[in-house]
């Protein structure tokens, strides 16, 4: 398993759910988003490999995930990760009063975090809860335990290490005429100098060389929108063995979206289960066309087998031939979304209820 580290060299906008709203951008480039950008630059590379590469991927890859330093930071499980609400009684209040407005505002605080470091990731994973008052939260909704906060220069300075701004544009027409809305505006993603994006992958034996090619070629082309004005352009860090995590359970947690294989055992994988779930929607490549919603599983997902997922073909063959014969569009693919299960080994959370059988 390897871990890539990207540093991008200018502002990133990914907005892959279809809202149409250019001013809401995410964190975060969601797997199948990342899966579909590679195959593209796989295919352009190595044209021998198209359409195989989109069908059935020869790699796996979870979400990319914000990175600060040399401080991972994992999505937040689906589940209740904190120590009961009665150990959220803070010390120091004088009455009553006081300390149910404190305790108030620690709950408010932790529905907040988003991020957790990766030694508090790994407790969780390992059945354990955190403890508040063994952590600090920091802007953007990242928990970090004590210790770390006080050996990492870029998480210590309480700056955050990314920020969402907008910005003002215009849009005009072909006469450079302003349209009828006029104004609106877009939001971009900054990341600090020594922070970025990263993700884990899984590729096919042999592969490994042709993966790194098309991801360091996505580099200069680009991720998101706007990659013609520059946006999204991103170097690779850096490329390193992944160490599993130090987990042994009986269940299993996504770092991935996850679309079930009807063939998989979806009893078995939600004896006790703790989900999100997303809409994925956005526009297929190279056209004005937009895609049937499906909804995913979110990363973070508990799930008592391990999930296997699959690849979604958007479009059938027969809207295919009526696209070209009504409008003729020259689409020539299903436009697959890559849905597969990237996940990590988990125990069991104890406050998961077995479903009714």
């Amino acid at each position: 398993m390897k871990l890539f580290r990207l540093k991008f060299r200018s502002a990133l906008h990914v907005d892959s759910r279809g809202s149409g709203e250019p001013e809401s951008a995410e964190e975060f480039v969601r797997s199948d988003t990342l899966s579909v950008a590679l195959a593209l630059a796989w295919a352009a590379l190595f044209p021998e490999d198209a359409p195989g590469v989109f069908s059935d991927p020869p790699f796996k890859v979870s979400s990319a995930f914000p990175y600060a330093g040399s401080t991972l930071l994992f999505p937040v499980p689906a589940w209740n990760i904190w120590r009961q609400t009665a150990r959220l009684q803070p010390h120091g209040p004088k009455n009553a009063h006081d300390a149910e407005a404190r305790s108030l505002q620690i709950r408010k605080d932790l529905k907040k975090v988003r991020w957790l470091s990766r030694p508090l990731f790994e407790q969780v994973l390992q059945g354990g809860r955190i403890d508040w008052e063994e952590m600090e939260l920091l802007p953007g909704g990242i928990a970090v335990s004590n210790t770390e906060l006080h050996g990492t220069e870029l998480l210590g300075s309480g700056a955050a290490p990314w920020v969402l701004s907008e910005r003002q544009r215009v849009s005009v027409d072909r006469l450079g005429i302003p349209g009828g809305e006029g104004l609106f505006f877009f939001a971009l993603q900054f990341f600090a100098p020594d922070a970025g994006l990263f993700f884990m992958a899984d590729a096919a034996k042999g592969q490994d060389a042709r993966l790194r090619a098309a991801l360091n070629f996505l580099g200069d082309q680009g991720l998101g929108a706007d990659r013609s004005s520059g946006l999204g352009s991103f170097e690779v860090r850096s490329e390193e063995e992944f160490e599993p995590f130090a987990a042994a359970g009986k269940g299993w947690v996504t770092m991935s979206l996850y679309n079930p294989d009807p063939k998989e055992d979806l009893q078995g994988l939600t004896v006790k289960t703790a989900y999100g779930l997303t809409t994925r929607s956005g526009w297929i490549h190279q056209s004005t066309l937009g895609r049937p919603p499906i909804r995913a599983f979110t990363e973070g997902s508990y799930f008592s087998l391990r999930p296997e997922g699959r690849i979604v073909p958007m479009l059938g063959q027969t809207l295919i031939t009526e696209l070209r014969q009504t409008l003729n569009l020259r689409i020539g693919h299903s436009a697959p979304r890559d849905f597969r299960a990237f996940a990590v080994p988990c125990s069991e959370p104890p406050e998961l209820m077995e479903a009714a059988s």
